[in-house]
C-alpha cells in the first residue's frame, strides 16, 4: 500500500498533482484507487473500538427487520416474535438485517488555523485528503455520504447521497471552500474561532438518527459548547473525532534554533526566541498539555481521538491511526 520509505515530499506532491497548499480534485480522486488497500487493512486489523460506527453485512440485531424463522437453541429470547409464536403454537424468532446505505456525515472544519504546514501539506489539505479517503470507502460499502464544510462564518452542506455522485459533490465543495478559506486567510481577514462549534450545531440540526458523524478539525478552538454539542449529537448519532496537526505545533525543530521566529494571528505579532532553551521547552510543554486536555475531554465522552500529521502522506499513517 505504501511507496518506498525513501519517497520524498516532492515525490508525493508529484504523485498527487498537488502543491501542498491549494487542494485540488486530482489529489482527492487519488484515494478512490486506495479503497481496496484500506479495506483489506481494516479486515486484517479491525478497529479496537467501533462504538457501532461500522456494521457488518451479516444478519444480527440490526436496524431492519428481515424475516421470522423457527426458534433455535442459542437464539436471543428478546428476539422471539410472540405474535407468530402464539398463532403457530411453536416459538419463532425475528431476524434482523444490518442497515444498508447508512448516512455518513463529514463535518470538516477549515478554519484559518488549519492553514499551517511546515513539511508536506497544509493541515487543511490533509483534512481534505482524510475526508476524501473516508468518503470513497463509505461509498464502496454502499453507504450514503454527505458533509458540512466550513470556515469562519461560511459553510456548505451536502446532503447524504449514495454511490459516486455523493462523493464527487463532497470533493467539489472541499476544493472550493479550502481554496476560499486559504485566500481569505492570506488577505489577513479577521480570524473567527467559533467555526467548529457552528458546524457541530448545524450537524445537530440536520443529522438524522443513526447517522455516523466524522468530525475533522485541528481542534485548536474548543470550549464547553464544543463538548456539550458533541454529547447532544451522541444521543442519536455515532461520532468519530479526527485531528490533524503539524509537527511545528508540537515543538520547535532544531534547524530553527538560531532563529527569532515571527509569529502572528493577523491581529497581534510577536517574536519567538527559538534559541532560548527554556522557551523551547515551555512551548513543547504547553502544546503537550493542550493535547492531553483535549484527549481527556473526548475520553469522557467515550471518544477516541484519531490523530494525523500534515507532514506525512496519509496512506503511510492510515494503518496505525485507523486501528
Amino acid at each position: 500500500m505504501n511507496l518506498a520509505s525513501t519517497t520524498t515530499a516532492t515525490d508525493w506532491l508529484a504523485l498527487w498533482q498537488s502543491d501542498g497548499v491549494h487542494v485540488g480534485t486530482a489529489e482527492l480522486m487519488y484515494y478512490r484507487s486506495k479503497v481496496a488497500a484500506f479495506a483489506q487493512h481494516r479486515r486484517l486489523h479491525p478497529p479496537q473500538a467501533q462504538s457501532g460506527a461500522i456494521l457488518s453485512k451479516t444478519r444480527g440485531r440490526g436496524m431492519e427487520f428481515d424475516e421470522v424463522r423457527h426458534y433455535q437453541a442459542g437464539d436471543d429470547v428478546r428476539a422471539i416474535d410472540w405474535r407468530v409464536t402464539a398463532r403457530t403454537g411453536s416459538p419463532h424468532t425475528k431476524l434482523f438485517r444490518e442497515e444498508r446505505e447508512r448516512p455518513i456525515l463529514f463535518v470538516v472544519d477549515l478554519s484559518p488555523t488549519t492553514h499551517v504546514g511546515s513539511q508536506l501539506l497544509l493541515k487543511s489539505v490533509q483534512l481534505c485528503h482524510i475526508a476524501a479517503a473516508l468518503a470513497w470507502q463509505a461509498t464502496q460499502r454502499g453507504d450514503r455520504v454527505g458533509a458540512i464544510i466550513g470556515y469562519n462564518a461560511r459553510h456548505i452542506e451536502v446532503r447524504p447521497q449514495a454511490r459516486q455522485h455523493g462523493v464527487l459533490r463532497i470533493l467539489h465543495q472541499l476544493v472550493e471552500l479550502q481554496n476560499e478559506s486559504l485566500q481569505q486567510w492570506q488577505s489577513h481577514a479577521v480570524l473567527q474561532t467559533d467555526t467548529l462549534n457552528e458546524l457541530l450545531r448545524r450537524a445537530q440540526q440536520v443529522a438524522k438518527p443513526g447517522t455516523i458523524v466524522h468530525v475533522l478539525s485541528d481542534w485548536q478552538h474548543t470550549n464547553a459548547d464544543t463538548f456539550n454539542t458533541i454529547q447532544a449529537l451522541q444521543r442519536h448519532c455515532s461520532m468519530q473525532a479526527i485531528q490533524c496537526s503539524d509537527p511545528l505545533e508540537h515543538k520547535i525543530p532544531d534547524c530553527l534554533r538560531a532563529e527569532n521566529i515571527a509569529m502572528t494571528d493577523h491581529q497581534q505579532s510577536c517574536y519567538f526566541a527559538a534559541g532560548d532553551t527554556a522557551q523551547r521547552q515551555r512551548y513543547a510543554q504547553l502544546a503537550q498539555q493542550q493535547q492531553q486536555q483535549l484527549q481527556r475531554q473526548l475520553k469522557q465522552l467515550n471518544l477516541r481521538l484519531r490523530h494525523f500529521s500534515a507532514a506525512i502522506a496519509l496512506e503511510e499513517q492510515w494503518p496505525e491511526v485507523m486501528r
